[in-house]
């Protein structure tokens, strides 16, 4: 009698395992580069990488749920917890500021950005913010912004020129001559 061999056969991924795949792949290829966006428009690494970290968090929580565009959901969430944080921060110093104490900033931290530009991306609208740092930080098409915030790509344009402006404007950037005299001698 002849023995027939016997073939391991391995189960189908499981959709934990595929999630699992699909982080691993985003923080390979593109979790630094979320992280310095995160880091702009929060003003603090930690504060970034708390962000970050969930993001991924709740990305893992939806394993049973398909997500199309997981860098793009990933960003959303992430740049969503990190205004809602920086937010938090800003009401709890305007409670220390009432009560006379004072809150710690340490501004001089390691891979911190350049604060004339925080203070820049923070003075923009919230939307305006958002996609900024999405389509220039992350390098995200128009389409990819519109997709991922569920606006349409003649919206994001809208934003970008208007953060454009504001930014030209808040950093000194105008390239128009205001130093002209306006009529008359003095």
């Amino acid at each position: 009698m002849r023995r027939q061999g016997v073939h391991a056969v391995s189960a189908p991924p499981t959709a934990s395992d595929q999630r699992a795949a699909e982080l691993e792949s985003f923080v390979q290829q593109h979790s630094q580069r979320l992280l310095g966006a995160l880091t702009l428009i929060t003003g603090n690494r930690a504060t970034a990488e708390d962000a970050l970290q969930d993001a991924l968090v709740k990305a893992w929580h939806r394993k049973d749920q398909p997500i199309d565009q997981l860098t793009a959901w990933i960003t959303v969430v992430a740049t969503n917890q990190a205004r809602s944080g920086w937010r938090r921060k800003q009401a709890e110093q305007r409670a220390l500021d009432k009560v006379g104490g004072r809150a710690t900033h340490d501004a001089a931290a390691a891979g911190e950005p350049d604060e004339a530009l925080l203070e820049a991306l923070r003075s923009l609208p919230e939307r305006e913010r958002q996609v900024a740092v999405m389509h220039y930080v992350l390098d995200q098409s128009v389409a990819q912004v519109a997709t991922a915030l569920g606006i349409a790509e003649g919206t994001v344009k809208t934003q970008l020129f208007r953060a454009r402006e504001h930014l030209a404007a808040r950093l000194n950037l105008n390239h128009n001559d205001n130093d002209i005299e306006q009529g008359g001698a003095a």
